[in-house]
């Protein structure tokens, strides 16, 4: 081959990318990525449970919306250069009318131009689908971790809790198909417990 990769080689890493669930084979048709969908993306990335273990399922309301300037922790876990332009969405995401989840993500404006997310909408469809319908951007893996926080006014007034209240965070870097970040996300809670399978 033209990249100087032995055939066998390529099949065993589409192999391995069917095992993961990124690609699919069909008959007639041949191999694809998997599409985002909804149930798809909640299954694979959505780790908040409530307390006792019951899923969560939740309806994203979007806060705000708009391009800024990267700050530190954007353009570090982006990978983006001084100067460099992001585009910033506050949502807080509810199940029953409550909200319990108050979200800041951050993507690279220029990839993402075409997501245009109103404030004031809901989001009844994952953002990852989103993320890929739209803009032609699939997320491949993504990486969390987990810390402790305190409630800014923002925070408490979206959540209900007090300023300064301690609060669950989580940090996630999202990858695409290339490698690239494609997603910055914190993510706080003071009702819903992480969990992560590990097999």
């Amino acid at each position: 081959l033209d990249l100087g990769v032995s055939i066998g080689t390529i099949r065993k890493a589409m192999e391995d990318l069917v095992g993961q669930g990124l690609l699919e084979r069909q008959h007639g048709r041949g191999t694809q990525v998997v599409p985002h969908s909804s149930d798809r993306s909640r299954f694979r990335f959505l780790r908040f449970v409530h307390g006792d273990g019951r899923p969560f399922r939740p309806v994203a309301r979007v806060l705000a919306a708009g391009t800024a300037r990267a700050d530190a922790q954007d353009r570090a876990a982006l990978g983006l250069g001084a100067g460099a332009k992001v585009l910033v969405l506050l949502r807080t995401r509810s199940e029953d009318g409550v909200p319990l989840i108050y979200e800041r993500i951050a993507l690279p404006a220029e990839p993402f131009a075409a997501l245009r997310p109103e404030p004031g909408a809901e989001m009844l469809e994952e953002i990852y689908v989103l993320y890929q319908s739209r803009c032609g951007q699939t997320v491949a893996r993504a990486r969390d971790t987990i810390a402790t926080d305190r409630a800014s006014p923002a925070m408490a007034d979206a959540l209900g809790c007090a300023p300064g209240a301690p609060l669950l965070l989580v940090r996630r870097v999202a990858v695409a198909l290339t490698g690239d970040p494609i997603e910055y996300r914190q993510s706080w809670t003071a009702m819903l417990h992480y969990r992560s399978d590990l097999d």
